[in-house]
């Protein structure tokens, strides 16, 4: 079992011992388990390194973490890779290959550099997580810095959804449509020539062909509907972590996250969908070692 873990319990696990990272290797090895570890939980987890903080008290931390069976998801390209798999299925009248996000290092979670740069670690074999953490935050410490100056556009964009849905202008599929193009735009996928709009009613009709993009889409939406709730900078970070939880066997989130993916899920299983992804999201570590342990 893969076991993506958001990082208030990454923080839970290695600061405050709920559970003990020993507890937690033991648990990991008698279930055959890893761990997952991805851009967002761990440059977050750093971030106190964007505000002037101490790497030699993170270094322990984070080998202890390292040594306890794990691998990486590069959740940053999960959309992109999804989609081009599904123009080449929809052009051949057949199903997307399903995509493997899985990477052996930290640093090659993240999005390519630009011009085939290679990141500063990449030529050195055997880096160890603390070693790769390190290297990129002398390089740029404020890549662990909070995505805050994202959150205006995040706050306008759902503002515009919103209004639509109160003018009754955003039905769902027409919603999933439009948002289909926009990813495909700003991930650089070229949608089938002159059959933009058939291809998302082809991916809108089988929530299975992209699974990543399609969940994100429907926790956006249960977010976008839920008028009241605003969103904060933390909302990257857990929206980051949700493409990923379709490609692994359990998650955790906090209350309002879980809820959303719960309302989400139950959307996909109504059109279709054969996992019902709400019930690999726990609201915290205790809860899904204490559910799996039965």
């Amino acid at each position: 079992m893969r076991i993506l873990l958001d990082t208030r319990d990454l923080i839970n696990l290695l600061e405050r011992g709920r559970p003990t990272v020993q507890d937690f290797d033991t648990y990991l090895r008698a279930g055959g388990h890893q761990v997952v570890l991805s851009a967002t939980s761990v440059r977050e987890f750093a971030g106190s390194l964007a505000r002037g903080g101490e790497f030699l008290r993170l270094r322990p931390l984070l080998q202890s973490l390292e040594r306890t069976p794990h691998t990486y998801v590069r959740e940053v390209t999960i959309m992109a890779v999804e989609l081009e798999a599904a123009v080449v299925a929809f052009n051949a009248g057949a199903e997307p290959v399903p995509c493997c996000p899985f990477v052996d290092r930290w640093d090659r979670t993240f999005l390519p550099l630009p011009g085939g740069q290679r990141s500063i670690g990449e030529s050195l074999v055997g880096l160890r997580l603390d070693e790769i953490v390190y290297y990129i935050y002398r390089a740029d410490p404020q890549l662990f810095a909070p995505p805050g100056h994202h959150l205006p556009a995040l706050k306008s964009l759902l503002e515009a959804d919103r209004q639509l849905l109160k003018a009754g202008q955003a039905p769902a599929r027409e919603h999933f449509i439009r948002a289909v193009k926009k990813h495909a735009m700003r991930h650089h996928v070229m949608l089938p020539e002159g059959r933009q709009d058939a291809f998302a009613e082809w991916l809108y009709s089988n929530p299975n062909r992209c699974p990543g993009l399609r969940f994100s889409h429907e926790v956006f939406r249960a977010l976008t509907t839920n008028y009241t709730d605003n969103p904060e900078t933390g909302d990257f970070s857990d929206l980051a972590q949700v493409f990923a939880v379709p490609y692994v066997d359990a998650a955790t989130h906090d209350r309002r996250i879980r809820n959303y993916c719960r309302i989400a899920s139950r959307k996909i299983v109504r059109m279709g969908g054969t996992c019902n992804y709400g019930d690999r999201v726990f609201q915290s570590l205790t809860d899904l070692m204490a559910k799996f342990s039965q």
